[in-house]
């Protein structure tokens, strides 16, 4: 289970190489298309170190006109990412919806309870 930060770096890796195998892309364009924008590039390096390490993706750190470079290519596990979260979504939804419903159930027996004994 990823934490709020880590979700959004990944969705910002996971949105960059929807449509190729292998991207290369700078901690700049990583924090581009995150919605993390206050992050500093040592605490991006971490997150995208950690989720290297929990098999998202296969990272190889490159040097690009002294600049560094982030080749990134997505794993099985990376690449069902967007299905995970969707999935996830929905499961509170109905988490959500299944306590409303339960509340207003509660709600109307404790009415007919109270008519009958009143």
């Amino acid at each position: 289970m990823l934490n709020k930060t880590e979700n959004k770096i990944m969705a910002a890796v996971y949105l960059l190489s929807q449509t190729k195998s292998a991207i290369l892309v700078s901690p700049s364009d990583v924090l581009k298309n995150s919605t993390a924008k206050d992050m500093s590039k040592e605490q991006l390096d971490k997150i995208i170190n950690d989720l290297s390490l929990d098999g998202y993706f296969d990272l190889v750190y490159s040097d690009r006109r002294g600049e560094q470079i982030y080749c990134i290519t997505l794993t099985s596990k990376g690449k069902a990412f967007g299905r995970t979260n969707k999935i996830m979504r929905r499961n509170l939804m109905f988490r959500i919806t299944l306590t409303a419903i339960l509340a207003v159930f509660s709600f109307v027996i404790g009415l007919i309870l109270k008519a009958i004994f009143n």
